[in-house]
């Protein structure tokens, strides 16, 4: 098994041990919490207004939660069963939101026909020797936009700890004490350039410092 590999089956376990605690963890069950995301939210609602949505990654389902009314339907997927079980809870209504699990590295088996696929807190998960691979697999199911959300970094972010192919790395701790070592990019406008060139894409880029959150979104020409 390769580096990029284990580190990907590290995070898969530690978010699959993760999925009860993580709303609170995150503090999406705080009301002030929500509220400081409230321009994030509203702008991936713009991103994703009356699509049909694939989402990679959805975990408990807070974001799929925020967004779903406002899209034609959502797909919101994940590879662990236990956070979809978490996301199930929230109860959001059938004729908008399927549940599938899925394998973001491995989407053969789902539609091809979405006009916007969504993931947020994921891309900064992705080992770099996976990262055009997995672009391209993304690439095949979606006929429009293409949104990423992720974190930007706070005080404590930078561990200056990397793996052999760059890898920032971070340590994380859950409730029973057990520490895993999950991959967390921070990217900046050099990285993002070196990442999306070959796709010949514009990508859009909206920091929102209070909320330490960026959306990275671009369209996919036939």
């Amino acid at each position: 098994m390769s580096n990029a590999s284990k580190r990907i089956q590290e995070m898969q376990t530690y978010y699959h041990h993760r999925a009860a605690e993580y709303d609170v963890s995150m503090g999406y069950d705080q009301p002030e919490g929500v509220a400081q995301l409230a321009d994030v939210i509203e702008r991936l609602r713009q991103l994703v207004a009356g699509k049909r949505v694939l989402e990679i990654a959805c975990g408990p389902g807070f974001w799929t939660e925020q967004i779903y009314d406002c899209t034609h339907s959502v797909l919101a997927t994940d590879y662990n069963s236990s956070t979809l079980d978490q996301a199930a809870l929230k109860q959001l209504p059938p004729d908008k939101v399927q549940y599938q699990q899925a394998d973001a590295y491995q989407l053969a088996n789902l539609p091809c026909d979405f006009e916007v696929v969504l993931a947020v807190d994921w891309l900064a998960h992705v080992p770099m020797s996976r990262m055009r691979d997995f672009l391209c697999g993304l690439h095949q199911h979606v006929h429009g936009q293409v949104v990423f959300c992720d974190q930007l970094p706070g005080a404590q972010s930078w561990t200056g700890q990397y793996d052999a192919e760059g890898n920032h790395l971070q340590s994380r701790y859950l409730k029973d004490d057990a520490t895993y070592t999950v991959i967390k990019h921070f990217f900046s406008d050099a990285d993002i350039s070196a990442i999306f060139s070959e796709f010949q894409v514009n990508v859009a880029i909206d920091r929102y410092p209070d909320a330490r959150r960026m959306v990275l979104s671009y369209a996919l020409t036939p």
